[in-house]
């Protein structure tokens, strides 16, 4: 038995709280389970869209979750227009709890949340379960459009402009973090070995994923949290079986993800103990070094690549 919840939220993009159930940043402890990025999901023309299930996401059912999130992170807007940016979010959510019956029906179409936004955000919309402590939870009919508009009430697709959307789960107190559907064993506590830079903040593996464009961010050091775990072998910084990469092989103020090891030149560091500076070998562009972006201190800030300049926000150490 199943209850279920089809919802539609249309999400502005912004550096504030907007509404209920939306927030700004990342989630703890979170987990992905599926990733989709626009730019790379055969969109050309409106609309500008991602959705689940994909060729990568067939099963998209949670055992025990505390919390089901569609996370948006918007990376560039439509360059042909001022107006506010804002991602439509649909889906179906059945959840059931133990021997519950029932369905629950509640369409909300274009919430007023009309206010200024800008690129380079993250959303994060916690999908609400109709019962507290769901046995398990499947999320149907993922989709996220890219909108443009004065309001959300008025937004009209957009042609231009690119969004990567997650779903993410946090596992039940209890509950095993490491998957989805296939495990519900207790959690288990293991070190792992992170790398520590400015701030007391570690390198992080966001949603402790392993698809490709997974971001690299700092966190609070937590040598429990597997997401921290990371191996420093063959000139390469790997995590979950992924190495950090310069993303697109780009210059400095480049984003830091994971990509499958290649072996190519844009994931391959030398590591000074003197300075603990992670310098790329790509060389292209200068020399490059792994890089807290305005010596930040925030949970969830992704890093990047930078001009070495042997500053503390270039210094990592294990």
């Amino acid at each position: 038995m199943r209850k279920s919840r089809r919802v539609a939220y249309a999400v502005a993009v912004s550096g504030l709280v907007v509404a209920g159930g939306i927030t700004f940043g990342l989630m703890a402890n979170a987990n992905t389970l599926a990733f989709c990025d626009s730019a790379g999901a055969g969109t050309t023309s409106s609309p500008i869209t991602c959705s689940f299930p994909n060729s990568t996401t067939t099963d998209t059912t949670i055992n025990t979750p505390s919390a089901v999130q569609a996370v948006v992170n918007l990376e560039s807007g439509d360059s042909s227009s001022p107006s506010d940016q804002y991602v439509l979010v649909t889906y179906d959510l059945y959840c059931s709890e133990g021997s519950a019956d029932g369905t629950t029906t509640n369409p909300t179409t274009n919430p007023p949340l009309a206010i200024a936004s800008g690129a380079s955000v993250t959303v994060t919309l916690t999908l609400p379960s109709t019962t507290p402590t769901p046995d398990s939870c499947t999320v149907e009919s993922l989709a996220a459009t890219l909108e443009a508009g004065k309001s959300a009430a008025t937004a009209t697709t957009t042609t231009t402009g690119t969004f990567q959307l997650e779903l993410e789960w946090t596992p039940a107190a209890g509950s095993s973090s490491s998957s989805s559907s296939s495990s519900s064993a207790p959690a288990t506590t293991t070190h792992v070995s992170t790398i520590s830079g400015y701030g007391g903040r570690c390198l992080d593996d966001r949603g402790n994923s392993s698809s490709n464009r997974a971001q690299v961010i700092i966190w609070g050091c937590n040598s429990a949290d597997s997401a921290q775990g990371w191996t420093f072998t063959s000139s390469e910084l790997k995590h979950n079986g992924k190495c950090a990469n310069i993303q697109g092989g780009g210059g400095s103020g480049s984003k830091l993800i994971l990509w499958s090891c290649t072996g190519a030149s844009n994931e391959k560091w030398f590591h000074s103990t003197s300075d603990g500076e992670y310098v790329s070998s790509e060389s292209g562009h200068g020399l490059l070094c792994v890089d807290d972006p305005g010596y930040s201190k925030t949970n969830g800030k992704q890093l990047i690549v930078y001009t070495c300049h042997n500053s503390g926000n270039q210094h990592w150490s294990s």
